[in-house]
């Protein structure tokens, strides 16, 4: 990882940091491009390289679209911004010297001697020039002697001056939507260093990348062209779902711009094709009682065995055991009604909750303790640091005699819906969506003082007898109605 360039390791986060060469700094806006990449901290190497490359890629792009596709549009509005911002200084403004220019056609630097001094430089060595070369065809000291950017910036100045439009609007530019759609969302702006954050920006980031270069928001053709090859070439790597995310965040982005500026613009949506929905195996009950029997006898590692058995009794998923705090974690013997509080960061609103845990409680108290490292994580800082598809693959494998056995491809979700099958199965109340963190408008806690009282005992209590019906085949497997055997996989 160390033999990366560009690589910028960070306390929190890895940042792919580049020099944008000189020549392109006015159009991309930055001098030095920066881009977080998609993995935490204590990824593993290979999983640092993939992100790593993703990001060396897309800068990549965008140089050489940049390169080939400079925009005079970006350059004239930037040199714009910075001209009103100069006469802002000299306190000036836009049409203010019109009238006086129309009655008396003076120089700049007669007028205003000290804002305009650097346009009577540069006309004086337009004079010195023409007189130490008298015998030129034609007058290129522009093109002998480039004007510097002050001198630009001053002359567009002195142009809006004198101009009849007391008003300038300045052009919206797509370096600058993300910020007004982050700060304008009515859920508040993302945090971009929080899982949620990172994955809704590098959406944006990455179309900014097929984008290649800054570009106003009015230039309809190329964010379409952008778009367009942003799909083609994503819907080569990743599903048709995914792209079309990427789309609905872009859209968003360009939309909220277009609504605060009030412009009569509409983007339209690339053709997507239907995802085909799969149909995800779920084991049988009587393979539910094998795995947590072989679970509560250690056949498993200890990580996989307390993601299999919270997934099979109650619909947990990778990303909140990742989170899951030590101190919310109370099954501790003087806790009258065991239960998990799901908590902070969360995939969605509904999946704040508290969980009853009435299977295996008695090896899940021993696993916790035996997870616990100090680093306030119930499943340890490895644990919580490892990607969702590594966390995946472990079950995938540790579930592999089942695969064989019935050539289906069973994965954690297999144990997660069996738990959904459960509850129809032995006629559950609707609770169990509350358990799982399923969105359902009967079992949905959102007022806040409802939400408070889900800690109290006597609401737990509700659940954990919707939870025992839910599991009640299960519920006599746990590590002290059975020998242990040590055998861990």
């Amino acid at each position: 990882m160390k033999s990366l360039k560009y690589l910028d390791v960070r306390k929190d986060k890895l940042l792919y940091r580049r020099r944008v060469p000189r020549e392109l700094t006015s159009l991309i806006g930055k001098e030095v491009y920066y881009r977080q990449l998609q993995c935490p901290v204590g990824a593993s190497d290979s999983e640092v390289v993939k992100a790593w490359t993703e990001a060396h890629e897309g800068f990549e792009l965008m140089i050489k679209l940049s390169s080939s596709q400079f925009s005079e549009e970006v350059a004239e509005e930037r040199l714009a911004r910075d001209a009103l911002r100069y006469l802002e200084f000299f306190k000036l403004s836009a049409g203010v010297l019109s009238e006086l220019q129309k009655t008396y056609g003076m120089s700049p630097w007669d007028v205003e001697p000290e804002a305009f001094k650097p346009l009577q430089e540069r006309d004086d060595l337009h004079k010195s020039y023409l007189h130490d070369n008298p015998n030129l065809p034609f007058d290129d000291f522009n093109v002998s002697s480039p004007a510097t950017r002050r001198q630009q910036v001053a002359q567009k100045a002195w142009e809006m001056a004198v101009s009849n439009a007391s008003k300038v609007k300045p052009k919206r530019l797509i370096s600058e939507c993300w910020e007004i759609y982050n700060g304008t969302r009515d859920q508040g702006p993302y945090d971009i260093d929080s899982r949620k954050g990172r994955r809704v920006y590098a959406s944006w980031e990455r179309f900014v990348g097929y984008l290649g270069r800054d570009c106003l928001l009015e230039d309809v053709e190329s964010i379409h062209e952008a778009v367009d090859r942003m799909v083609e070439e994503r819907l080569k790597e990743v599903k048709s779902a995914s792209v079309e995310r990427d789309w609905n965040v872009v859209s968003a982005v360009l939309n909220s711009a277009i609504k605060r500026d009030r412009l009569n613009l509409r983007f339209q949506k690339p053709q997507f094709k239907k995802t085909e929905k799969v149909d995800r195996p779920v084991f049988s009950q009587t393979d539910q009682i094998q795995i947590v029997r072989d679970i509560v006898t250690n056949k498993y590692s200890t990580e996989n065995g307390v993601l299999m058995l919270l997934a099979l009794q109650a619909g947990m998923i990778n990303s909140e055991l990742q989170r899951l705090k030590s101190e919310n974690v109370r099954l501790d013997k003087d806790v009258k009604i065991p239960h998990v509080l799901i908590a902070g960061e969360v995939k969605t609103p509904d999946r704040l909750r508290t969980v009853p845990i009435t299977v295996g409680v008695n090896w899940l108290r021993k696993a916790f303790s035996e997870l616990n490292d100090d680093s306030g994580f119930a499943m340890g800082a490895s644990f919580h640091s490892a990607s969702d598809s590594t966390i995946s693959h472990r079950i995938v494998k540790a579930v592999y005699e089942y695969r064989e056995r019935d050539q289906r491809p069973y994965t954690c979700y297999s144990l997660r819906h069996a738990y959904k099958a459960n509850a129809i199965a032995h006629n559950a109340g609707d609770r169990y969506l509350y358990i799982a963190g399923w969105k359902n408008k009967e079992t949905a806690i959102s007022d806040t003082y409802a939400r408070d009282a889900m800690t109290q005992v006597e609401v737990l209590g509700g659940l954990q007898e919707v939870s025992r019906t839910i599991n009640k085949h299960l519920l006599k497997i746990d590590r002290t109605q059975l020998s242990v055997v040590t055998k861990p996989s």
